[in-house]
């Protein structure tokens, strides 16, 4: 038996969700008839290899979160990203959206070659594919705003989605220091948090700023409307009161 409170719905698909749904499946075909039938890969050119940015390879930096490294590399971020992106997405507005997964892209490759330009993680010249750090700022974009939604680790075990995000995160951060070499790039799904945060935040603080100017606005042109109406108003001078006296004047 399930709680009567508890809904199963597929969420319905929204524009930006849509085109990466499709870019991200078409360039994996992509990869597979070039790796299979062509011979070479398409991870150095278009993965993100911080020893390449250096060499003004710019698009990289964008381009990784598009490639995967096998089908259920894949089919796992475009799960996430369709199950909660969508509602994101219908929340936020497509423009908002975007900017905010490309946010979390840029963080996640910023941060990975960062350290990896300092000798740790798994190195300049490796190439980083996929849309994880992106994922991992939706995920921690989803955990604040529908904090006490219900989500399953594992699959298995419920908990609010608030803390699956913080489990997650602590996850990230442990595997990043003890399991830095193990393939996974466990620093960009951090940076991807990362910026994720840092970006809500920004957005928080200017609404907060243009909420707080929309009200100034507002109480000053009630007191112009006051004042305006008070400049209307005059003293009239009785018909027994001295024209010189100071306490009268028209």
């Amino acid at each position: 038996m399930r709680p009567a409170n508890m809904q199963f719905a597929a969420p319905r698909m929204t524009p930006v969700v849509k085109v990466i749904l499709i870019l991200c499946a078409a360039i994996f075909l992509l990869q597979l008839v070039c790796e299979n039938f062509l011979g070479f890969s398409l991870s150095p050119l278009l993965g993100f290899m911080p020893g390449r940015l250096l060499d003004g390879w710019l698009w990289q930096p964008f381009t990784y979160a598009f490639l995967h490294g096998g089908l259920f590399h894949m089919l796992f971020n475009l799960l996430i990203l369709w199950s909660i992106g969508c509602e994101l997405e219908a929340l936020w507005g497509t423009r908002t959206f975007l900017g905010y997964f490309f946010v979390c892209t840029l963080g996640g490759a910023f941060l990975y070659g960062l350290f990896a330009l300092g000798g740790l993680g798994m190195g300049a010249m490796h190439p980083v594919v996929g849309s994880s750090g992106a994922v991992y700022g939706l995920l921690l974009a989803y955990g604040i705003l529908f904090g006490d939604r219900m989500m399953y680790f594992f699959m298995l075990f419920p908990m609010p989605a608030k803390y699956f995000v913080l489990l997650l995160g602590g996850i990230e951060l442990i595997s990043s220091v003890f399991y830095s070499r193990d393939g996974v790039a466990h620093l960009a799904h951090l940076g991807g948090m990362a910026f994720g945060f840092l970006y809500l935040s920004a957005m928080a603080s200017w609404k907060r700023r243009l909420k707080l100017g929309a009200k100034q606005d507002q109480i000053a042109r009630e007191r112009a409307k006051r004042l305006k109406k008070a400049g209307h108003l005059k003293l009239i001078r009785g018909e027994d009161e001295d024209d010189d006296d100071p306490k009268h004047w028209n």
